[in-house]
C-alpha cells in the first residue's frame, strides 16, 4: 500500500512539476547568444527620484530596457572579463559604441551597451535632464551589471565600466560603496573609466569600492569642466579612492567623436552652479533645493538658478583613436 502512495505522489509531481521542484535561477547561457552583436533585454526599474530610493531599499516597478551585447570568440571556451559602456545625454545608436565594443572583443573582452532611452521613448536629454534621473541611470547600469554576472563565460569579478558625459557620472558613482553594496549582488566593478563626466555632485561622506578609477578629461571642456573633477579627485584620493586623472590638452567635450568641435546652442550646462552635495540619505542638495522635492523639480530649480545654454562638443580622428587606444589599454591592464 505504501508503494502505491509513493507512485501516486511521483505521478502528481510529473503533472505539476513546478510545484515539486526546488526553485533554481538559470544563468544566461551563451548558447542564447551568437558571437558578435546581440540585441538583449535587461530587467531594470521605472523612474527613481534619487539615490535615496536605492539606499532606502525601495523596489521600483519593473522596466525592461534594451541593449547591445558583443561577445568575442573566446566567450565559448573560458571565463573572460567584460565592460559596460554607458552612453551620455545622447542616444547610444552612435557609431562610437559599436566601434569600441568590437575593439574590446578583439582583445578578448565582452562589451555591453545598455540603452536607457529607447524603451522610455527618449531620444536625448541634453536639452532637458529632468527626463531621466541620475538614480534611474544608475539602477539601469547595475541591472546590466547583474545581467552580465549571469552569462556563463563572464568572470563576475572582472567587470569594468566606462561612460561618457552623463554616462561618466554613472561610471564614477558606481564606485560609491554604499550604492554598490545595495545593487551589485555581492560584486563590485574592478575598473572604472569615466570620460569627461560632470564631477559637481558628490557624496558628502564618500567611501569607495576596491576599484581602479581613471578619469579622462578635456582641457577646454565648457560643458562639464575638468576643474571640478581635478579638485574632487584630490578629495576622493584622500578618502581612499584609487583614482587618477588624465587631461587631453586642447580637447573639448565629446573628444572621442571624429568630427570637429561645434557649438550646440540648446544644450544646458551647469558649470556655473558650483558643487552640489549628496547627503547620507542619498538626496542631492543645492542651496534650498533638494531631490526630496523630486528629481524634476530640483533640475528645474537649478536651471533657473544658475544653468546656461550653449556648449561646444566634438573631437578629431586623432583624439578619437587616442581615446579608443587608452580605453582598451586601461581595461587590458586592470581587468
Amino acid at each position: 500500500m505504501s508503494f502505491d502512495i509513493r507512485k501516486i505522489f511521483l505521478i502528481l509531481c510529473v503533472l505539476v512539476l513546478s510545484g515539486c521542484q526546488t526553485t533554481k535561477v538559470e544563468r544566461n547561457s551563451q548558447s542564447k547568444f551568437k558571437i558578435g552583436e546581440n540585441s538583449v533585454n535587461i530587467i531594470s526599474g521605472k523612474f527613481l527620484e534619487s539615490y535615496n530610493d536605492i539606499l532606502s531599499d525601495k523596489i521600483p516597478e519593473k522596466k525592461i530596457i534594451t541593449g547591445k551585447l558583443y561577445l568575442p570568440n573566446s566567450c565559448s571556451s573560458k571565463k573572460i572579463p567584460a565592460v559596460i559602456i554607458q552612453h551620455g545625454s545622447g542616444h547610444p545608436k552612435k557609431s562610437w559604441y559599436k566601434k569600441l565594443s568590437k575593439v574590446l572583443n578583439e582583445n578578448g573582452i565582452i562589451a555591453l551597451v545598455p540603452d536607457s532611452m529607447t524603451s522610455r521613448g527618449i531620444t536625448g536629454t541634453g536639452g532637458d535632464q529632468s527626463q531621466l534621473s541620475k538614480a534611474t541611470r544608475l539602477y539601469d547600469t547595475f541591472s546590466a551589471f547583474r545581467f552580465l554576472q549571469d552569462i556563463e563565460c563572464v568572470d563576475p569579478s572582472r567587470i569594468g565600466i566606462t561612460g561618457y558625459s552623463f554616462g561618466g557620472i554613472i561610471a564614477r558613482d558606481s564606485v560609491e560603496k554604499r550604492l554598490a553594496d545595495k545593487l551589485g549582488n555581492g560584486f563590485v566593478y574592478k575598473a572604472s573609466l569615466p570620460v569627461y563626466p560632470s564631477c559637481q555632485t558628490n557624496f558628502k561622506n564618500t567611501s569607495p569600492t576596491n576599484t581602479k578609477v581613471h578619469l579622462l578629461l578635456a582641457e577646454l571642456d565648457d560643458y562639464t569642466p575638468a576643474s571640478y573633477c581635478i579638485e574632487d579627485s584630490k578629495i576622493k584620493k584622500s578618502k581612499g579612492w584609487n583614482i587618477d586623472v588624465t587631461v587631453f590638452e586642447g580637447a573639448h567635450h565629446g573628444f572621442n567623436n571624429d568630427w570637429r568641435p561645434k557649438y550646440f546652442p540648446n544644450s544646458w550646462t551647469f558649470k556655473n552652479c558650483g558643487f552640489i552635495t549628496t547627503d547620507n540619505d542619498g538626496h542631492e542638495n543645492y542651496k534650498n533645493f533638494s531631490t526630496r522635492m523630486g528629481w524634476k523639480k530640483l533640475i528645474r530649480h537649478v536651471v533657473k538658478e544658475c544653468a546656461k545654454k550653449g556648449v561646444t562638443i566634438g573631437g578629431s580622428k586623432e583624439l578619437s583613436k587616442k581615446t579608443l587606444d587608452f580605453t582598451v589599454q586601461f581595461f587590458k591592464e586592470n581587468l
